[in-house]
């Protein structure tokens, strides 16, 4: 009966840890861009933004973490303005997606997507950027702007 344990256990194991260390390894390497936000009529706050300006880079996006500090989030870049689509596949928590022109501003935002849903998220208007924050950490509103240097991303 032990036997028979360890061995349900061992292939247990066997099925499991290659796959999530499968997870770890194609993970892409994002860098980092220091931008600021006003909210309300606070101060600028900054923000760490991980840059996903590739194919793949956009699909893996924010899945397969299991954490993400307030200041931080991730920043989607098209060279041209399309209808962009989102899901949360093997997202493991909840975001705030903003919508943006070239400009920065905020033209559309959706609120609390919900953490591993599948459901396609479909922006409503052409855009070249998308700023993904853990939900409910920044009560930004249409028309606020992020200061990510816009231009310089687009080249």
């Amino acid at each position: 009966m032990l036997k028979q344990i360890k061995i349900t256990m061992l292939g247990f194991f066997l099925t499991i840890l290659p796959s999530s260390l499968f997870s770890e390894i194609n993970s892409p390497i994002f860098k980092q861009i220091i931008c600021s936000v006003n909210v309300g009529n606070k101060n600028a706050q900054e923000l760490s933004l991980e840059i996903a300006d590739n194919e793949q880079k956009r699909s893996y996006g924010l899945m397969n973490r299991e954490e993400m500090k307030s200041n931080s989030g991730m920043l989607f870049i098209w060279k041209d303005r399309q209808i962009r689509n989102f899901w949360m596949k093997n997202t493991h928590f909840n975001l705030d997606l903003f919508f943006l022109n070239k400009q920065g501003q905020i033209i559309e935002i959706y609120k609390n997507a919900k953490a591993f849903d599948e459901t396609k998220i479909k922006s409503q208007n052409k855009v070249n950027f998308v700023v993904e924050l853990k939900s409910g950490e920044y009560p930004l509103m249409i028309g606020d702007k992020f200061d990510c240097l816009f231009k310089d991303l687009l080249k």
